[in-house]
């Protein structure tokens, strides 16, 4: 179940991307945005670096302006962390991955005066976006964010007030192999603690489910998250490493 995943992180990290070879790691590369997280490289199942090979892992990062970084299953590649470590890398965070078996999806209530929609519009994908960009703290969604989750086509689901306002949003990755990812499930800060995020779970899970996905999984940020997730019906399965080498 682990290769499986691990595989379809491969894929789906490689569309839209430039994919290098670097030894026995697939370098993903994404010429428009520098940032970290959706620029980093998977080793081989089984892999045992050389100096050469990290060298070279190095070199396909830096000269493209990109930080150095690693997303992948050590369970595959036990030998990679610490080969990685000894070259200056550092374990940025290790987190567990979880799984929803068909038919241990339990129901959550929505809370009152909030609704789920499927956003069409750019003024939907954007209050989605906002929501998301907000509950991590990140800077406001450019055109090009809109422009991409619009092009992408992953599920989205966006959380708001029947009112309107924006309360928060989530995607299921493009089913690919009978495997989707729930990811980016996040809250605004004033909505927190209602069972929100529970619901986009819920939601984007048997989503997911009906387009085709007989494996779902996602990664909790936090303890917190990894309760929600529990209550939705996800266990541990298995962990996913974070490594990144700092440069100057």
């Amino acid at each position: 179940m682990s290769q499986r995943i691990q595989d379809y992180m491969l894929a789906s990290a490689s569309r839209g991307r430039e994919v290098v070879r670097a030894g026995p790691f697939t370098v993903t590369i994404s010429a428009h945005d520098p940032l970290v997280f959706i620029n980093y490289a998977i080793p081989a199942a089984g892999a045992d670096p050389t100096p050469q090979d990290i060298a070279a892992l190095e070199e396909a990062f830096t000269s493209r302006s990109r930080t150095p970084r690693l997303e992948y299953l050590p369970g595959l590649a036990p030998l990679v962390e610490p080969a990685l470590v000894a070259a200056g890398f550092t374990v940025t965070d290790r987190l567990p991955l979880m799984e929803c078996p068909p038919g241990a999806e339990v129901d959550q209530p929505l809370p009152d005066g909030i609704e789920l929609v499927t956003p069409t519009t750019e003024d939907e994908f954007r209050a989605m976006l906002a929501a998301q960009h907000e509950a991590f703290g990140e800077p406001p969604p450019s055109a090009e964010h809109v422009a991409k989750a619009r092009e992408s086509d992953n599920i989205h689901l966006l959380a708001r007030t029947t009112g309107g306002e924006p309360v928060g949003g989530g995607a299921a990755v493009a089913v690919r192999d009978g495997i989707s990812e729930v990811a980016g499930i996040a809250v605004r800060p004033a909505f927190e603690r209602r069972g929100v995020g529970g619901a986009l779970t819920l939601h984007l899970t048997r989503a997911a489910r009906a387009a085709g996905a007989t494996l779902v999984y996602l990664t909790p940020a936090g303890d917190a998250q990894e309760r929600v997730y529990a209550r939705v019906g996800y266990r541990r399965t298995d962990s996913v490493l974070f490594l990144t080498k700092e440069t100057s």
